[in-house]
């Protein structure tokens, strides 16, 4: 009686032979396990090795696309910006423009406010506010997160001052600045804190501060 031939095994897929599906996924995979160490872990603590073992990936593979942890971390606060973004786009027009002050301060802080008040936003504070001290490129990422929102601020107050709905408004840049605190502070310290703000705290405190900080620069809303 002839021995029973035993079907061949599909070849194990290790670093280098990813099937196309598995290989659009790596980049993703590789930013979530890095961000779930540091959360784990803190940023000093964490190493290359464990983030690409802990994304099913060889240290050759995350050392091609990231040459070390700072890199890493640049890759996955640059993510939270575009998905912050996105969402902002999803709920409204992005062109300041399009809708009124107090919609686009509302939909835009309060996506800021989610974004750092959870998930891997909330990790990326929590680095930056524990380590900076001790490792300056935590601080310089978190004033460029800082600073995209600012700016994206000062362009919408610039334009609405142009077009005199802002009276009280003398420098658009200082006033940049206080409106990302005013709309967001407290949503990334209770996230330090490890008490992070419900979604309808968030929505709540976002539109508060939106009218105070209009109302502080002398907009009036315009009844048809």
């Amino acid at each position: 009686m002839s021995k029973k031939t035993k079907p061949a095994k599909p070849p194990k897929l290790g670093p280098g032979r990813l099937s196309a599906d598995e290989a659009a996924k790596l980049p993703d995979r590789l930013l979530s396990a890095a961000l779930h160490q540091f959360a784990a872990n803190g940023y000093a603590n964490t190493t290359m090795e464990q983030i690409a073992r802990a994304a099913g990936a060889s240290t050759k593979t995350i050392y091609s696309r990231h040459p070390n942890k700072a890199a890493i971390l640049t890759a996955g606060v640059q993510r939270v910006v575009e998905n912050v973004l996105a969402a902002h786009a999803a709920a409204q027009r992005t062109d300041p423009r399009a809708v009124t002050p107090r919609e686009f301060l509302v939909s835009l802080g309060g996506q800021i406010a989610r974004a750092l008040g959870s998930g891997e936003g909330a990790t990326l504070i929590y680095l930056a506010l524990s380590e900076a001290r001790r490792f300056p490129e935590l601080a310089a990422l978190y004033n460029a997160v800082i600073g995209e929102g600012t700016g994206r601020f000062r362009a919408a107050l610039e334009g609405w001052k142009a077009a005199g709905l802002l009276p009280d408004l003398e420098d658009p840049a200082a006033a940049a600045r206080l409106c990302v605190s005013m709309l967001t502070d407290a949503a990334r310290v209770r996230s330090a804190l490890g008490q992070p703000m419900t979604p309808a705290e968030i929505d709540a405190h976002v539109g508060l501060a939106a009218e105070i900080f209009l109302r502080g620069c002398g907009y009036r809303a315009r009844h048809a």
